[in-house]
């Protein structure tokens, strides 16, 4: 496809294009006079782009920010809506942008493959977890008893599932259950992720790390490589964090306030920039009008798209990447059909399309994830999670967070 063939049919992409250097596709005009004259492989020729990594990018823009018809499963997404309302079985959740479309497409000849053999039907409602936190909110606020929880229930970050007013109640009554794998893939074995109460399945994590503008470097200045150092006075209006990116954003606070307390949480709201997607993050690192964060923390997703920047680096901390983590839980009282379900996230195939697909690191043993040879995690803890209603404590922590930048 030619870039205007592109743009036109998905202008989700136009500003992907722009903060990967591609300025012209930006302006209506020379959209309209170059862009039909030139492929999408030959833009990313001329620029040297990595071309499986910047179409994920492009992919995951319209995953994430278009409200469009899901031809994989014949239903029409309802933003306002994030449980279904029909079918035998119900699968509900929020899936990672870069893996949702691959998740959905493979889950759907699954719940075709039930409906023919058992004729039941399945309702499934899995959006993109760019909805925010405020739909999430609003669906969970319907839920009333164990009935009106879907079967299956999948998410990132913390705020669904350990809420005292939302999930961790049914939890505390015994209604979900892990059925996944007697044990962890080894890069998570020596961090205890898995729930000793046996009640959620950790299907993977999303570790967040440091892209560093190494132009904005003093001579002989070094590459932060820790936590503790990028809340330190030297980088004080020098930091991007994912604001947006709610699951990630709310876990990386929490975890701060873990290690560092309401100081560390308010170091880091006096050390923010701005605001930025990882996408601007990853893709270019001064905006128009004026120069960019020194330090952005991105999902380690975005790490593919450092290659287009020689004067960037991606930073593993060496205390360990903060870890978001990608849940689901089952009823015990699901139909056997929902198992299966179950068993298909739960699945190496599964697993496979996380790691590889969206360089989020699978919990399942027989899983290669792809990361440094050195890859540390910072991980709340089940302990810290029993101890705190996070429910509470993450709109103290944001609060702390957007007084202290004020």
């Amino acid at each position: 496809m030619t870039l205007f063939a592109i743009t036109e049919e998905f202008p989700e992409t136009i500003p992907v294009f722009v903060t990967n250097g591609y300025e012209h596709v930006g302006d209506e005009k020379k959209r309209q006079a170059q862009g039909r004259m030139v492929t999408l492989a030959q833009a990313m020729q001329m620029k040297n782009k990595d071309a499986a990594a910047f179409i994920k990018l492009l992919e995951a823009a319209v995953a994430e920010n278009r409200q469009q018809q899901d031809v994989t499963l014949n239903t029409i997404e309802d933003e306002n809506e994030i449980f279904p309302t029909s079918g035998d079985i119900r699968v509900a959740g929020l899936l990672p942008c870069p893996v949702r479309i691959p998740l959905l497409e493979a889950f759907d000849s699954l719940s075709k493959k039930i409906t023919a053999e058992t004729g039941k039907t399945v309702g499934m409602k899995l959006a993109a977890a760019s909805v925010g936190a405020d739909i999430l909110d609003q669906g969970l606020a319907r839920i009333e008893t164990e009935a009106d929880l879907p079967d299956i229930f999948l998410s990132a970050g913390f705020e669904a599932f350990f809420d005292q007013k939302n999930m961790a109640r049914f939890k505390d009554k015994g209604v979900f259950t892990d059925r996944s794998w007697d044990e962890h893939n080894a890069m998570m074995k020596p961090y205890g992720l898995q729930d000793p109460d046996g009640h959620y399945a950790m299907l993977g994590i999303v570790p967040a790390v440091f892209l560093v503008d190494k132009t904005q470097l003093e001579e002989g200045e070094e590459i932060p490589r820790t936590w503790a150092e990028i809340l330190g006075p030297r980088f004080k209006g020098k930091v991007s964090m994912p604001v947006g990116d709610f699951d990630l954003f709310n876990g990386i606070l929490l975890t701060i306030w873990k290690e560092f307390g309401d100081e560390g949480v308010a170091a880091i709201g006096r050390n923010l920039l701005e605001g930025m997607h990882p996408s601007q993050a990853a893709g270019r690192f001064a905006p128009k009008g004026g120069k960019g964060p020194m330090i952005s923390v991105i999902p380690y997703f975005f790490s593919k798209m450092a290659q287009f920047n020689p004067h960037a680096e991606i930073v593993w901390p060496s205390d360990g990447a903060v870890v978001s983590p990608i849940f689901m839980l089952l009823k015990k009282s699901a139909p056997r059909e929902a198992e299966q379900i179950a068993e298909f996230f739960a699945s190496k195939e599964v697993g496979e399309i996380l790691a590889h697909r969206g360089l989020f690191p699978s919990c399942h043993p027989e899983v290669e994830n792809h990361v440094p040879d050195e890859a540390p995690l910072m991980w709340l803890g089940w302990d810290f999670i029993r101890e705190n209603d996070l429910g509470a404590l993450i709109p103290r922590v944001n609060d702390i967070f957007l007084k202290a930048g004020e």
